[in-house]
Formats: structure tokens, C-alpha cells, sequence
């Protein structure tokens, strides 16, 4: 679903005829308030927490139903996001709703080993690259210092399901980054961002085969 949304979200930008917003100043923008309105909300809820981030949105329903002018809009909205997101993943917020932030990552390589107890060692060269744009698609790019997740795929089953044998956040800065996991399955796949959490602007490139080292 998630590389659904993006690959209409990018296409939807590279359509617009007119200076993209940010996604809390966006109104008549459908790829940009349905499209990336689903991947910010999906990634914030991985980031911050579903039980957080739900606290957070009942607490802003009650303190605003049945109110009449002026209504609540994206400023307040945002803000409650904003009190919901831990410190550390306080970027998202600027990178998600308040910005038009974008992502280039990319997986080099994927090397296996088997480690002296049988299991296997994955070692990952990660490209990572982070750009901010103007509504006319001119980039600067910006440093970061941002978690990102990197997955470790198994075989695919009979129904076509490859075994997650590894999911967690690291942090990654803009170029060269190596990352070392062990596994107790033997990896098929590796990568970075597998889920397509964060917006890419070429998501295919994120994971790539297994290899022996």
C-alpha cells in the first residue's frame, strides 16, 4: 500500500501544474493531501508510537468537537503531532507537514557470512541522501542525521511471503553509511527503508539480493 501511495504521490508532483505546498498548507492538491497525507501519518505512527499518536488525536477531537468559528485548522493539528512526536524524531514533523522534504537512499551492496554459531552476518553499504524543495521542484540539499529502517528479508514461502528476519531504525547521515546485522534465517534480501516509510524519489533501488561475501 505504502509504495502504492508513493509511486502516485511522485507521479502526481512530476504532473503538477502548479507550485506544490507543503502538506499542511495544501488544499486542492489530491496527491499531496492523499497521497503523501497517508505516508506522512503511516510513517509518524511507526516513528512515534500508534498508542501515542492516537492519545494525541482523541485529546484533539475532544478539546474541539462540537466547536463552532473559528475552527481548528492544519496549524493546530500539527502542533498536536508535534507534542505526540518523541525529541528524537522531531524532524518529521518539518520533513512531513511543514515542508516538501525528500529522500534519495539506496542499497549498494548486501554481502552475507556465516558466523562461527551458524547464523548469518548481513553486511549493508547504504547510500543515503536528503533534499528539501520549493513548490517548482528546484532542490537544495540538506544534511541529516536522520533513523532510518533497514530490513533483512528471508526466502519467499509457497504463498509468496518472504520471512522478516530483521527490522530496526538506524541513524544515517547524507553519503556512505555500512550497517552489520545478524540474522538466524538465511537473508535473500536486504535493504534500506524496505517499507517505504520515508518519500523517496526512486524507490526501487531500496533492496537488493543476498550475496556471498
Amino acid at each position: 500500500f505504502l509504495k502504492y501511495e508513493l509511486d502516485d504521490y511522485l507521479s502526481g508532483r512530476a504532473r503538477a501544474r502548479k507550485d506544490e505546498l507543503p502538506l499542511a498548507k495544501c488544499e486542492d492538491q489530491g496527491f499531496v493531501y492523499y497521497q503523501k497525507g497517508s505516508l506522512a501519518t503511516y510513517a509518524l505512527r511507526e516513528y512515534a508510537g500508534e498508542e501515542a499518536l492516537n492519545a494525541a488525536l482523541r485529546a484533539f477531537v475532544g478539546r474541539h468537537a462540537f466547536q463552532g468559528p473559528p475552527y481548528p485548522g492544519a496549524i493546530e493539528f500539527v502542533s498536536v503531532l508535534r507534542a505526540a512526536t518523541p525529541p528524537e524524531y522531531a524532524y518529521l514533523i518539518e520533513d512531513a507537514f511543514e515542508t516538501i522534504t525528500l529522500y534519495d537512499n539506496r542499497c549498494e551492496s548486501a554481502e552475507v557470512e556465516t558466523t562461527a554459531d551458524g547464523r548469518y552476518r548481513v553486511t549493508l553499504e547504504l547510500s543515503s541522501r536528503k533534499v528539501r524543495s520549493d513548490g517548482r521542484g528546484v532542490e537544495t540539499e540538506i544534511g541529516h542525521n536522520d533513523w532510518v529502517e533497514v530490513g533483512v528479508y528471508g526466502e519467499k514461502a509457497a504463498d509468496g511471503e518472504a520471512p522478516l528476519l530483521y527490522l530496526g531504525k538506524h541513524r544515517l547521515t547524507n553519503g556512505e553509511n555500512e550497517v552489520a546485522v545478524v540474522v538466524d534465517g538465511k537473508p535473500a534480501r536486504a535493504g534500506i527503508d524496505p517499507r517505504h516509510l520515508l518519500i523517496d524519489r526512486v524507490p526501487d533501488d531500496n533492496v537488493r539480493k543476498t550475496v556471498e561475501a
